[in-house]
């Protein structure tokens, strides 16, 4: 699955993405526990994530400088 920000630059495992009240969270790569699908979550612990398609998106932007 592909995931955009609120400026439509594509969303990448490993880039912190900052919200509308200032939250930083990093993407990372991960994989649907029924499909087995490689999908992009919020790291929320080492074996857990917050999977992207939960939240929208235009409230997101790639934090620049962590590129």
């Amino acid at each position: 699955m592909e995931y955009r920000d609120r400026n439509g630059k594509e969303i990448k495992a490993g880039m912190i993405l900052v919200n509308d009240q200032g939250e930083e969270w990093e993407v990372c790569a991960t994989a649907g526990r029924v499909t087995g699908e490689e999908d992009l979550g919020f790291s929320c612990n080492a074996f857990e994530a917050y999977p992207l398609w939960q939240f929208n998106m235009k409230e997101w932007e790639i934090k620049e400088d962590a590129l």
